[in-house]
């Protein structure tokens, strides 16, 4: 597994397959672009707890919905619940690089380049990225929530997110 950091010797390269050289191009802005730091979180497996709760409350919801309606709604609605659940269900992937951030798991790619954050908090498994209120999506949307697992790697994560926004200290919870 590739330890994080960028590609800069011509030995490292060689060493690549062609498939992961074509896909950490992908990730990519522009030729300027390097990668930062890379990571996957599976929440699903890393949250045992959560996990549990979150499968007996599953069970009950769907078996209410079979009892009340049958088997017609029942496929749909775990089709729903997949779509929004997905960061926590698939192994996520997270990706910084000097232009911006990539979220990659198996239902959805989001990409963002820094400049559509407006600053960063810090939460003890956490990192939120800011949306800044300009667009329709940054009043709709809170910003990026990217999950860490080890502490070694959310201080990496803060210090290079430190370098590109400010951190934001104020509860900003007015909508």
């Amino acid at each position: 597994m590739w330890e994080g950091r960028p590609l800069q010797t011509q030995q490292e390269t060689q060493s690549l397959s062609e498939e992961e050289i074509d896909r950490r191009a992908k990730l990519l802005f522009g030729p300027d672009d390097e990668i930062l730091l890379e990571w996957t979180v599976h929440l699903l497996t890393s949250r045992r707890d959560t996990t549990t709760r979150l499968i007996i409350a599953l069970i009950v919801v769907f078996s209410v919905g079979y009892i009340w309606d049958g088997l017609i709604w029942v496929p749909l609605a775990l089709i729903i619940v997949a779509l929004a659940a997905a960061p926590y269900i698939f192994p996520t992937t997270y990706v910084l690089t000097s232009e911006g951030v990539h979220l990659i798991n198996l239902i959805a790619r989001d990409r963002n380049r820094w400049s559509r954050f407006k600053s960063y908090q810090v939460y003890p498994d956490a990192v939120q990225l800011l949306f800044a209120r300009t667009s329709i999506r940054g009043w709709l949307l809170r910003g990026n929530l990217l999950f860490i697992d080890d502490a070694d790697m959310k201080q990496q994560v803060v210090e290079i997110v430190s370098r590109y926004l400010q951190e934001d200290n104020i509860d900003d919870t007015e909508g």
